[in-house]
């Protein structure tokens, strides 16, 4: 009487004992990463992966890297965050500014005078599709057309 629940929870162990196993790869500057820390990542609508690095940005299409740094326009080296945005667009934040990317041109946006020195360390997509940035130092800012603007009530320190 107790050994058909045994041999049935053997059955059952065996079979999910087969899971599926998945290929890691590891990829490093020598490979063509901007750097070897990585701080952040996101897919962009076209599928390439972007990595964001203490050495800046890097987007890869499953076979080569193409990196963006400070030659490339980059305010600052250290990429905390990546938000790709269903137009094809990518946002990157650094410390003190924002970077949009968009059509292979990069264009740094300041945050308001208030926030200078903060760090952009999160990024999303909030209401009505604007972006939404986590600060170290300037609280919450969201976007509004061109500008960003700080949210009342959040504090200084919010990523």
């Amino acid at each position: 009487m107790y050994r058909a629940p045994i041999v049935l929870s053997l059955l059952f162990s065996i079979h999910s004992g087969s899971a599926q196993q998945y290929v890691f790869l590891r990829h490093t500057p020598e490979d063509g990463l901007a750097q070897s820390q990585v701080r952040c990542m996101t897919q962009d609508a076209s599928g390439h992966l972007w990595f964001g690095t203490l050495g800046g940005a890097s987007r890869f299409d499953g076979v080569v890297f193409d990196n963006y740094a400070l030659q490339e326009g980059l305010p600052d080296a250290q990429v905390n965050a990546l938000c790709a945005m269903p137009d094809g667009s990518l946002w990157m934040g650094t410390g003190g500014k924002l970077v949009h990317h968009e059509g292979g041109r990069i264009q740094v946006v300041e945050l308001p005078s208030s926030t200078s020195n903060a760090r952009v360390n999160s990024l999303v997509i909030g209401p009505q599709g604007a972006l939404v940035a986590g600060t170290a130092g300037g609280g919450v800012l969201l976007q509004d057309g061109e500008a960003f603007v700080p949210l009342p009530g959040f504090p200084a320190d919010t990523a």
